[in-house]
């Protein structure tokens, strides 16, 4: 029975304990798994020619930056949510499925000394039966490249003319994700509100540079996620949606988006 106990608390302390270079890869990951191109909606959501004109807002947990002896900069220190422009329209499909193309891009904007140029496209397609059921498969590509002052601990001022002089480092990410996900509709007057979960992965490759030396620091990973959330759709053409995002030891974290869909080619199906 000691054997057994000493075996056990061996095999928590190599598995807790962490090296510098594992600490600063989980940075990497958590802050590109952080962007990565969320659903949004529920599978089936748009017919064909059905616009979702939209805003996202990501909201940014408590990241821990301890790396070593030292503690970096993270993207919780410098704002709690992060906003991202979503466009997606609906694509003509067969009998009982619905598809549809969506795209995102942020450009180069600094605020309080941070900015991430972002280019993003995901491509669903859904079974959508008469019922309230739905089913779908989504794949998404990211590409972004991040500026802030992580290194530099003495950008941890929030005054202006401190935060102008400040070195920035980057992070250049690439996210692949691929998910399923099923809804099921209820139907009220005047909305529906459809649940939905989902899961999938994603792979990450991240590299990020230090400006003041040139140093590259690079991450690679695949990452199993879920997700659940809620849509609820306003006859009006108005979409609102929450969504908590899992990625199991790396990241949890809520979003939310609110989107106008005109109905301009067809009609909508909710």
């Amino acid at each position: 029975m000691r054997r057994l106990c000493l075996l056990v608390l061996l095999f928590a302390g190599s598995a807790g304990a962490q090296t510098l270079l594992d600490q600063e890869q989980r940075l990497i990951q958590i802050h590109s798994l952080l962007i990565g191109l969320e659903p949004e909606t529920s599978p089936g959501a748009y017919g064909p020619g059905q616009l979702s004109l939209g805003l996202e807002l990501i909201v940014i947990p408590s990241i821990n930056g301890q790396t070593g002896g030292k503690t970096q900069i993270t993207a919780s220190d410098r704002t709690p949510v992060f906003p991202r422009p979503r466009l997606a329209i609906g694509l003509p499909a067969a009998e009982d499925f619905r598809g549809y193309v969506g795209v995102s891009y942020i450009p180069p904007i600094q605020i309080n000394s941070v900015s991430s140029h972002q280019g993003a496209v995901e491509v669903g397609y859904a079974w959508a039966p008469p019922g309230p059921l739905t089913v779908g498969l989504r794949g998404y590509a990211l590409f972004a490249e991040s500026k802030s002052p992580v290194t530099d601990l003495n950008c941890q001022s929030s005054q202006p003319a401190i935060l102008a002089t400040c070195t920035r480092d980057t992070l250049d990410t690439f996210d692949l994700g691929v998910d399923v996900s099923a809804g099921y509709r209820f139907d009220f007057v005047p909305v529906s509100v459809t649940p939905f979960a989902g899961a999938g992965l994603t792979y990450v490759d991240g590299n990020f540079r230090v400006s003041s030396d040139n140093d590259l620091l690079s991450s690679t990973s695949i990452n199993p996620g879920i997700n659940a959330g809620v849509r609820i759709y306003s006859k009006l053409g108005i979409e609102a949606l929450a969504e908590l995002v899992v990625y199991p030891g790396r990241l949890i974290h809520p979003v939310f988006g609110l989107a106008w869909t005109p109905d301009w080619f067809a009609k909508h199906k909710s």
